[in-house]
């Protein structure tokens, strides 16, 4: 049992510090979940993570600085630190981590860019060798359809024909 008061200072600061871990792990996840924009079933999931998370993050807080035990004061600073880095902090975290984000993106498109190079220059190749022969096989394949399409012509000109003999009559 504690019973000094630096004793009991250093856990007060110690969750405030938790409060300040909380805080920047739930910018974490605000910030995955405007990127991914999860539907229902998946938020639910990733809310209940979320608050594992959290228990986890502050019982090891509380074990480590307290041995696990729950005062008046351990919560006050839990609550303390989540809003002062939600008031203080918060902007500027978000706003490092996107611009990171964006970063790596970047990066990660040009990679993509460098690696789809070649098949690039390979389609082009390929598209260089089909353009004459496309200009080559697409009269015959013209001719190929209009003749396939012969039957279904002359039999529509048959059934016309008939009807026209049966209404002269």
């Amino acid at each position: 049992m504690i019973t000094y008061v630096s004793e009991q200072a250093y856990v007060f600061l110690a969750t405030l510090y938790g409060g300040i871990l909380i805080g920047f792990i739930y910018d974490l996840y605000r910030i995955l979940r405007c990127i991914f924009r999860p539907k229902k079933i998946a938020t639910i999931i990733e809310d209940l993570i979320f608050w594992i998370v959290i228990a986890i993050a502050s019982v090891c807080v509380l074990l480590f600085s307290n041995e696990g035990q729950l005062r008046f004061y351990t919560f006050l600073g839990f609550l303390i630190g989540a809003l002062l880095y939600n008031r203080i902090l918060s902007r500027f975290v978000i706003k490092g981590i996107v611009g990171i984000l964006r970063i790596v993106k970047r990066v990660f498109l040009k990679m993509l860019g460098v690696i789809a190079y070649p098949f690039k220059i390979i389609r082009k190749f390929l598209l260089r060798l089909w353009r004459p022969l496309k200009k080559k096989i697409s009269p015959a394949y013209f001719r190929m359809k209009r003749l396939s399409l012969l039957p279904k012509i002359f039999y529509k000109e048959i059934v016309k024909y008939t009807k026209f003999i049966r209404n002269k009559k």
